[in-house]
């Protein structure tokens, strides 16, 4: 019976030798109370991933596979955006360190939707700072909706579908449900642009308007719709589009 909790053969030949010394044990505790200290300022990008994989490799010197993989990967964001297959193929990670990485960019939004529980989205600003988080090391478009109580305060932020934005594949009857079921009065809507400015296309511009007419059907406001590109986000509202918010 094959015993799932094993290392494969591939993964054996990831694995650097182990350190029965304990010599990087001082480099490692160094690091941590460096961290601790700062944070990741000062740190090069290598350095950072040297001390990730310090979660994933006991007693082994990281420092050699950090570098391998800067070089690789050309940065530390194209080593996050990596997908789980890639880096474990061509990055030749074993599956731990994988899901590791993977799990950096998975858990921030996370924490910054738990955080923004507490918060009031009265302006356009808090808006679009909280849709940014969940477009971090997205390579394809999403489209989310989030949606507030009376108070304007958040009771949820929610996946309706992937792919572009058109009128045809956002599902209003999901946009609906969703709305519906978080006991919205209002709602805010975001997509992104990967690696593409932030700016409406007609297809942006014409659902927007079909989107704010229908949840005005069911007395819900649509306040804004947030697009979020490669290195800024946008607000349709603040951006005055003729006829959308009018």
């Amino acid at each position: 019976m094959e015993n799932n909790n094993s290392i494969s053969e591939t993964e054996l030949k990831t694995l650097p030798k182990k350190d029965p010394e304990k010599l990087h044990e001082g480099h490692r505790d160094k690091m941590r109370d460096r961290f601790l200290e700062t944070g990741f300022s000062g740190f090069s990008e290598h350095q950072i991933v040297e001390m990730i994989l310090f979660y994933s490799y006991a007693r082994c010197d990281t420092n050699e596979i950090a570098h391998r993989l800067i070089n690789h990967y050309g940065s530390l964001a194209d080593l996050i955006d990596a997908s789980y297959e890639d880096l474990v193929e061509n990055g030749r990670l074993p599956k731990s360190a994988a899901v590791l990485i993977k799990m950096i960019p998975a858990i921030i939004p996370v924490y910054y939707n738990s955080k923004s529980q507490r918060e009031i989205y009265d302006n356009v600003d808090k808006i679009k700072a909280l849709f940014t988080p969940y477009f971090i090391a997205i390579d394809h478009e999403e489209f989310r909706v989030a949606c507030f109580d009376a108070n304007l305060r958040l009771n949820s932020c929610l996946l309706i579908n992937k792919g572009g934005l058109t009128s045809s594949e956002v599902s209003m009857r999901r946009l609906a449900e969703a709305a519906i079921k978080s006991k919205a009065v209002c709602i805010a809507i975001a997509h992104n642009h990967p690696k593409a400015a932030p700016v409406p296309s007609p297809d942006d511009i014409q659902t927007t308007k079909y989107i704010k007419t229908t949840m005005e059907n069911i007395g819900i406001k649509l306040l804004d719709h947030v697009i979020v590109g490669e290195n800024r986000s946008l607000s349709m509202r603040e951006s005055a589009y003729i006829g959308v918010f009018d």
